[in-house]
């Protein structure tokens, strides 16, 4: 079938067929990355991002098959802490599981010439696990009738980031409508293209999982159970008295930067602050249009933002980093304390002006000024 496009998410949904269109918008960056010489090895975008559908739909079906059996066994869940004195760093056999399944899947289709980074590499023991593995051959053709041929690209210039589990900790609490398993792409150190997988769109195993694609300048597609979510509100944020739109989404954290967010936002522009778990899912949130704009101060690693970045910007969203300049995290020159200057991402339809917006927060805010300086 032909990839759902949508352009805007307050717009309707509809279908095209736009491998000449693709191929006329073709942005700079691929054909930057196209080398000069005869490359080792060249990919092209349609099949990898096929792939990485088809990684992030078997790795949301480690997710869920986990879950099911931690109800079966009363709430019973394997938990293991990378930082003892953080709840945020909560490793799970769910992350174990998806991450075997994604990597391992990617790994075995595209070879060594493919630089495929997971959130769980540095787990000795997932690595372990992988060898001796066999996996059924990854999906290349879901996009082939839409995307078509495009120029190839030098594999050196890709990095394929995988966050197997967005949100453990949400998973850990049961708050599983904000869990995600993210896969991302990025090219010449830019986020080109990426998976969403939601593994439990209604909160729960009573609908199988939501894979929502994205690539850059071209559009979105949905895969799997059809995406029930914006552009309104979610429905415990309906409540137009208790939540005045514009709505703005943070983390639960009580840092003091979050707090001065909050504070600036909603008193520059009105509204209210609505809680998502979730780096993703908080991104997800404005490229859908529920929220208005939505932050975090910091994150783990481009794993986090590498897919939905993609998705953002492929329905005409906005992201940049806390302070309004552009996120520069994927590529071997990203700067230091890069994960820490966070990001502010805005939808296409926001009426909060994203540049004003991080304007105010950078000058007008002395608790991020304070912020700024000690990670810059």
């Amino acid at each position: 079938p032909a990839l759902t496009l949508v352009r805007n998410p307050n717009a309707y949904v509809h279908t095209l067929r736009f491998s000449e269109r693709f191929r006329r918008m073709l942005p700079a960056y691929f054909v930057a990355a196209i080398a000069a010489v005869t490359p080792v090895a060249a990919i092209q975008i349609g099949p990898l991002l096929s792939s990485c559908v088809d990684a992030c739909q078997r790795g949301c079906a480690e997710i869920r098959s986990v879950q099911a059996s931690r109800e079966k066994s009363g709430g019973v869940l394997a938990v293991e802490l990378k930082d003892s004195d953080d709840a945020r760093s909560a490793l799970t056999e769910a992350d174990s599981a998806a991450q075997r399944a994604i990597v391992g899947a990617l790994r075995a289709t595209w070879g060594a010439e493919l630089n495929v980074v997971g959130e769980e590499d540095d787990d000795d023991n997932l690595d372990t696990a992988l060898t001796g593995l066999n996996f059924e051959p990854l999906k290349l053709d879901l996009f082939e009738d839409d995307i078509g041929e495009t120029p190839e690209i030098d594999a050196e210039d890709v990095t394929v980031f995988v966050d197997p589990l967005d949100g453990t900790r949400e998973f850990v609490e049961g708050r599983l409508a904000n869990c995600q398993s993210l896969v991302g792409i990025a090219i010449g150190g830019e986020a080109v293209a990426g998976a969403i997988g939601i593994p439990f769109p209604a909160g729960d195993l009573s609908t199988d999982s939501t894979v929502i694609s994205g690539l850059v300048d071209v559009g979105t597609g949905v895969h799997g159970e059809p995406l029930t979510r914006g552009p309104f509100p979610l429905d415990h944020h309906i409540d137009g008295i208790k939540y005045p739109r514009p709505h703005i989404a943070t983390g639960d954290s009580p840092a003091p930067v979050v707090d001065a967010f909050r504070e600036m936002s909603i008193e520059r522009f009105g509204g209210s602050n609505v809680i998502y778990g979730g780096a993703g899912n908080k991104i997800l949130a404005a490229a859908l249009g529920e929220v208005a704009c939505s932050m975090s101060y910091k994150f783990g690693g481009p794993w986090d933002l590498c897919a939905p970045e993609a998705v953002l910007k492929a329905m005409g969203g906005r992201i940049t980093d806390l302070f309004g300049d552009e996120i520069e995290l994927y590529g071997k020159d990203a700067p230091a304390n890069c994960n820490k200057r966070g990001y502010v991402a805005s939808s296409s339809s926001s009426p909060i002006y994203h540049d004003a917006l991080t304007k105010a927060l950078r000058e007008d805010s002395p608790v991020i000024q304070k912020y700024r300086d000690s990670i810059l």
